[in-house]
């Protein structure tokens, strides 16, 4: 099932890519990270064909969170993420905070990439909401 995004295909062959094999395990790793990223930097309500698409704002909820807060973000990413990255799943967030960044918001993605065939690689990913709202995902 996994390989890297339609647009990242054409856009390989357009710039006359060599890279025949677009199920190489690293480049559907970094097309999930990247296509992660833009999905959690996209705010709800920013798309007219879908009001539901995105994130809320999160920085909105200030500098600390109650105990109800951190479970309803952690949900919020997971079931975003599930629904529109299909190479991931049972997709599982978990607030990690970071005493070394106290103004950052601070999670870990646990899920599956599901790849060619019956094939799955469990993926770690940290994702950072800075204080402006950005969101960074690494591996």
């Amino acid at each position: 099932m996994s390989s890297i995004r339609f647009l990242e295909r054409l856009r390989a062959m357009q710039h006359g890519s060599e890279r025949a094999n677009f199920e190489d395990v690293n480049e559907v790793l970094r097309s999930v990270i990247g296509y992660v990223s833009k999905l959690l930097n996209t705010r709800r309500g920013s798309s007219v064909l879908d009001e539901e698409f995105g994130i809320p704002d999160f920085t909105g909820f200030g500098v600390s969170y109650s105990r109800d807060d951190i479970p309803r973000i952690e949900k919020e990413i997971a079931r975003f993420i599930e629904r529109c990255e299909p190479r991931l799943r049972d997709v599982k967030i978990t607030y990690s905070p970071d005493p070394n960044e106290p103004f950052s918001i601070n999670f870990i993605l646990d899920a599956k990439l599901v790849l060619a065939g019956t094939d799955v690689l469990p993926v770690k990913l940290t994702t950072r909401i800075n204080p402006s709202g950005k969101v960074s995902v690494t591996d």
